[in-house]
């Protein structure tokens, strides 16, 4: 698609997306809010895995420091629910930093693995903090985003704030490849002694794009919990981590819009999947698979540079079917 066309396109979608309000249609309402939550961290993992080439299972981790951090700040401590959420997000970029240098220096399958190990370690840390985090019950009642009459837990504010915030991760995302540090990003996805060799500081390049994706997954993690006004561990759990490379990866890794489109085909998948919607789970798995062999690329993606990446995920898929676990 050319340009221009492409430029057309994007102007209808973005028209009608705010036009939709006006339609009264409450389920697709609640239900683009939420693929504006989540695409806005799919953008952030785009960047890492796309563009830099490395292969982190850790969003829920920084979804979940995003989103914790504004429930437990707000409820417990009765903070300002936008300091509560602009605290988790440092909170997030900065654990990040921490642990993206020793992490980072692992690659391919062995940063999958210790990333994903990192996820579940999540999921056990804040079930079992329950004097903090509620345990398994998690934390209701969570205070919504306001500013001055407008509360963002209603359904049409809620639905153009989270439209707002994923076209600014949008732009910033196209901004960050189109500088200087997306360009290094780009060569030490391809190779990373190539990229030493020009001068690129490459452990520094990719702890950058680890932090970057960390901020975006916080975001969307609070972004969430306000809107919903609850979190829990079931929403970090294995499954999610999973669903979220699912939404990744049939969009188009490493392209502008597909984040965009994988997030909001498998978000609303219930509709689509009609009776087998209860089994979604098995059916987004199956579907994943075979764009990795059919198209490893993704809907919208290039044929080069996908399928590497891609490989590595067909022995997670196995062994959680197997088992329950990929580690």
């Amino acid at each position: 698609m050319n340009p221009r066309k492409r430029a057309l396109l994007v102007a209808a979608v973005a028209l009608a997306l705010l036009a939709l309000p006006a339609s009264g249609s409450s389920y697709w309402i609640y239900t683009l809010t939420i693929v504006g939550i989540y695409a806005t961290a799919l953008i952030g993992l785009n960047l890492l895995v796309g563009y830099a080439g490395q292969m982190s299972f850790a969003t829920t981790t920084f979804m979940a420091a995003g989103g914790y951090a504004a429930a437990v700040l707000t409820t417990k401590l009765q903070w300002n629910p936008w300091v509560a959420c602009a605290t988790g997000v440092v909170l997030a970029g900065v654990l990040a930093y921490a642990i993206g240098f020793p992490l980072l220096r692992l690659r391919g399958h062995y940063l999958a693995m210790a990333t994903f190990a990192l996820a579940i370690c999540t999921i056990s840390l804040v079930s079992g903090a329950q004097a903090v985090t509620g345990g398994t019950s998690g934390l209701p009642g969570v205070p919504a985003l306001t500013i001055g009459s407008v509360n963002f837990s209603s359904p049409v504010p809620a639905y153009y704030f989270a439209l707002a915030v994923c076209a600014l991760a949008l732009v910033a995302a196209s901004g960050l490849v189109d500088s200087r540090i997306g360009r290094a990003w780009r060569a030490l996805a391809k190779r990373e002694d190539v990229a030493t060799s020009v001068g690129i500081d490459v452990r520094r390049a990719k702890v950058a794009a680890f932090v970057v994706s960390a901020v975006f997954a916080a975001i969307s993690g609070a972004m969430y919990v306000e809107f919903t006004s609850f979190v829990s561990p079931d929403l970090y759990d294995s499954s999610m981590v999973v669903q979220i490379f699912i939404m990744l990866f049939i969009g188009g890794v490493g392209t502008t819009f597909g984040p965009l489109l994988g997030t909001t085909l498998v978000v609303v998948s219930p509709v689509l999947l009609g009776r087998f919607a209860a089994d979604q789970s098995i059916v987004f798995e199956i579907a994943l698979l075979i764009v990795l062999v059919v198209r490893p690329q993704g809907i919208l993606g290039r044929a080069s540079g996908a399928r590497p990446l891609a490989a590595i995920l067909p022995a997670f898929l196995q062994r959680r079917r197997r088992g329950g676990s990929a580690v």
